[in-house]
């Protein structure tokens, strides 16, 4: 009979697998927009607690960094072309009459009357439609 016994897997560090699973949701999440962001910087955050001195990290880890990265890099990039889009598309009249109709029939006023009386600032001076 063999009584020979393979030795115990080693226990992975908690903040190694909370690193990776928090780097893949952030990834996951991408088209919210919204999620990646803590998503990412938690996982982040949790691959440095996972760090010990004078040991190097595990692929596991790594890993963990680099979808984290990868998913607040694209949440980013997604917010960056939102924001450089949103004078154009407001300058547009189509546009514009969309939302307007749509806030309308969700919210019964016009987004250019909503948006006057959240900032009291007339949407048509700061965006001027063609």
């Amino acid at each position: 009979m063999d009584y020979r016994q393979t030795p115990p897997a080693a226990r992975r560090n908690p903040f190694t697998v909370a690193s990776l699973i928090l780097g893949i949701c952030s990834l996951a999440t991408v088209c919210t927009a919204i999620l990646p962001l803590p998503l990412g910087a938690l996982g982040i955050l949790f691959a440095v607690l996972s760090y010990r001195k004078g040991r190097s990290m595990d692929t596991m880890t790594l890993a963990g960094i680099a979808t984290s990265c990868v998913g607040l890099a694209f949440s980013v990039l997604i917010y960056g072309m939102v924001f450089a889009m949103m004078p154009s598309m407001l300058r547009d009249p189509e546009y514009r009459d969309m939302l307007n109709r749509y806030s309308e029939s969700m919210y019964g006023e016009s987004y250019d009357d909503l948006f006057e009386r959240a900032y009291g600032v007339d949407l048509d001076e700061l965006f001027p439609t063609e």
